[in-house]
C-alpha cells in the first residue's frame, strides 16, 4: 500500500487519518497510481489567473489549449484541427477546431465553448493582457470554427495561445462565462480532476473518453496517452524530504531538488537523477510601483551591489549546473544580447554613493523568499548579504510559496522577491515584461519598445526592438537577472518513458509494477 502523506506530516496526521481520509481515497490506495512529490500546495487551480509554474504543472493534465509548443518552440495543434489561416493584413485568424472532442462532464467541445474560454482568458489572464488591447472581436462562424479579429497585427498571438502559463485553457461555455472564482475544473485533457485536499494531495484520474491530438509525441505536442490510472500530486515542501520519499519508494517522482538532495540519489538502486532539457533563469524581481524600490536610483544601487556568481554558486552548487550571464536569452539563440552593461558590476562603493545620492535613510529592503524552492532561499540570502555590504538595511522574509504568491500582490509589503522562469518562445512572454506581473514595470519607453516588437514587419525590425527592450531592462532595472540554471529532479525506474520538460508532464509515461 502506497503512503500519501509526506514524512514530515505523518506524525501529525496519523492519529486522525482514519477518521478524516475520504472513503473514496482510501479505496483508491490499490489503484495503479503514480505519486509525484511537488514543492508545495498550489493554492488556486485556475489555469488562467496565475503564472505559477506549480499550477501549470498540475493543470496541464486536465486542461488543454488550442495549440502547444514542441521543445524547439514550434507550434502544433492540440484542440485546433490545424494551424490558423491568417489574413494578408495579419488582422484576422481563422482557427478550425477538432470535432467530437469531449469535456470531462460529457459535453462535446464547440466553437461557442472556445469563444467563451478565450473571452475569459482575455479578461482574467495576466499573460493575455499584452494581447487584449489588440483584439477587436471573437466569433464562432460555425460550430467548428473560431475567428479572432484584431485591431492591429499582433505577431506573438499563436505562440501565446500555445503557452500553458496563464493559459488559454478551453472549458465548457457555462463554466467559462460564470462570474466569480473558478469552481468547476472541467477540461478536455487525458486526466480529469478527482479531488483536491489542500496541503495533502491533488488526485487526477485517467479520462477514458479522452480524444488525443494526432502525431508522434514530441514534448507538449502530438499524441497524449494516459497509461497510468491515477496521478497524485503531493505537496512536500522540503526538498530533502522529497528525495527521502523517492528513496523509500513513497514517491515515483521528486520535483525541483537541491544539489544536496539530488546527490542523495546517486548510486541508489531503482532511481535515476535528471535535469530538465530547457534551462531557466533566476532573478530578483523588484517592486517598481511603491515603496523604496519605486525609486530608480535604489534599483540601480542594488544592481551595482549584486554578485550573481555568488548567488548562483550558493543556490545551485557546481558550475556545471549554472551560468552567470546577463543576457535574457542564452548564447546561440536569435535573441542573445552580448552587451549587458551593469551586470555583475559588484561595486559596493558605487552602490553606497548611489544610495547617498538617493537620500536613502536605512529603510528596510524587504526580500520575500521560500524554502520550498531551496535555490530561491539560498539566492535570497546571498542577495541580502550583497545589499548589506553596500549599505542597505535588509529584511529577508521567509514564507511558503503559496503565501508569497499572495503577498507579492500587495505593492506596499515588499521590495524584491526571488523567482525564476523557463526560457520562453517569445520575449514578450517573460513575466517581468508584463505590466500586470508583480513588480509592475510599466514605462512609456518599455511600452513603445514592446509595441515595436509585436508589430515588427520583419525579423530585422523585431531583433532591433528586442535589443531596445534588453537595453531598457538594464537602464530601468525592473529586476536583477542572476543567471541560468538547470532544474534537477529524481525519478523511480518504475516510472518509465518520462521526457524531461518544464513543467514536467506525465501523460505518455507508464508505471511498472
Amino acid at each position: 500500500m502506497e503512503k500519501l502523506v509526506s514524512p514530515e506530516r505523518r506524525l501529525l496526521l496519523a492519529a486522525a487519518a482514519a477518521a478524516v481520509m475520504p472513503t473514496r481515497f482510501a479505496a483508491a490506495q490499490g489503484a495503479h497510481a503514480a505519486n509525484i512529490a511537488v514543492i508545495g500546495e498550489p493554492g488556486v487551480l485556475d489555469p488562467m489567473t496565475t503564472l505559477a509554474d506549480l499550477v501549470n504543472e498540475i493543470d496541464q493534465h486536465f486542461f488543454e489549449t488550442l495549440y502547444a509548443c514542441d521543445p524547439s518552440f514550434h507550434v502544433a495543434p492540440v484542440l485546433a484541427a490545424a494551424m490558423p489561416q491568417i489574413s494578408e493584413d495579419g488582422k484576422r485568424y481563422t482557427i478550425p477546431l477538432r470535432e467530437n472532442v469531449p469535456f470531462h462532464d460529457g459535453s462535446v467541445m464547440t466553437a461557442d465553448d472556445v469563444v467563451a474560454s478565450l473571452q475569459r482568458w482575455l479578461k482574467l489572464s495576466p499573460r493575455a493582457q499584452a494581447a487584449a488591447p489588440s483584439v477587436e472581436a471573437l466569433s464562432a462562424p460555425d460550430p467548428h470554427t473560431v475567428q479572432i479579429a484584431l485591431k492591429q497585427p499582433y505577431s506573438p498571438l499563436i505562440i501565446l495561445l500555445a503557452l500553458f502559463n496563464g493559459a488559454s485553457a478551453i472549458m465548457p461555455k457555462a463554466i467559462a462565462a460564470a462570474s466569480g472564482p473558478l469552481e468547476k475544473f472541467v477540461g478536455t485533457g487525458p486526466y480529469r480532476l478527482l479531488e483536491h485536499v489542500p496541503d495533502r494531495y491533488i488526485r487526477v484520474a485517467r479520462f477514458d473518453k479522452y480524444a488525443s491530438p494526432p502525431g508522434k509525441p514530441n514534448g507538449f505536442v502530438g499524441a497524449r496517452t494516459a497509461n497510468v490510472d491515477e496521478l497524485r500530486f503531493i505537496p512536500v515542501g522540503n526538498p530533502t524530504t522529497r528525495a527521502d520519499g523517492l528513496i523509500s519508494g513513497e514517491y515515483h517522482f521528486a520535483d525541483v531538488l537541491t544539489t544536496e538532495s539530488y546527490q542523495q540519489l546517486a548510486g541508489k538502486p531503482g532511481l535515476q537523477q535528471g535535469t530538465m532539457i530547457t534551462p531557466g533563469w533566476v532573478l530578483l524581481a523588484m517592486n517598481t510601483k511603491a515603496g523604496l524600490t519605486s525609486d530608480l536610483r535604489i534599483r540601480q544601487a542594488a544592481l551595482a551591489a549584486a554578485v550573481p556568481g555568488d548567488m548562483l554558486a550558493a543556490a545551485f552548487g557546481p558550475p556545471s549546473l549554472w551560468t552567470a550571464t546577463g543576457s535574457i536569452y542564452p548564447k546561440g539563440t536569435d535573441y542573445f544580447v552580448a552587451d549587458t552593461p551593469g551586470y555583475d558590476t559588484h561595486d559596493p562603493a558605487k552602490a553606497r554613493a548611489m544610495l547617498k545620492a538617493a537620500g536613502y535613510k536605512g529603510q528596510p529592503f524587504r526580500i520575500f523568499t521560500t524554502t520550498q524552492y531551496d535555490y530561491m532561499y539560498k539566492a535570497a540570502q546571498v542577495a541580502g548579504a550583497n545589499l548589506q555590504d553596500a549599505g542597505f538595511t535588509v529584511d529577508v522574509q521567509v514564507m511558503d510559496w503559496a503565501t508569497l504568491l499572495q503577498k507579492r500582490n500587495d505593492p506596499t509589503s515588499w521590495e524584491a522577491f526571488v523567482t525564476s522562469s523557463p526560457i520562453m518562445p517569445d520575449p514578450t512572454f517573460f513575466s517581468i515584461f508584463n505590466p500586470n506581473y508583480a513588480g509592475w514595470w510599466d514605462t512609456p519607453e518599455k511600452r513603445a519598445a514592446l509595441e515595436n516588437f509585436v508589430t515588427a514587419p520583419n525579423t530585422e525590425a523585431k531583433l532591433a526592438a528586442w535589443r531596445r527592450m534588453h537595453e531598457l531592462f538594464y537602464s530601468q532595472v525592473p529586476s536583477l537577472l542572476i543567471g541560468y540554471y538547470k532544474l534537477l529532479y529524481g525519478i523511480s525506474t518504475k516510472l518509465q518513458d518520462f521526457t524531461p520538460a518544464q513543467p514536467p508532464a506525465f501523460w505518455n509515461v507508464s508505471l511498472a509494477a
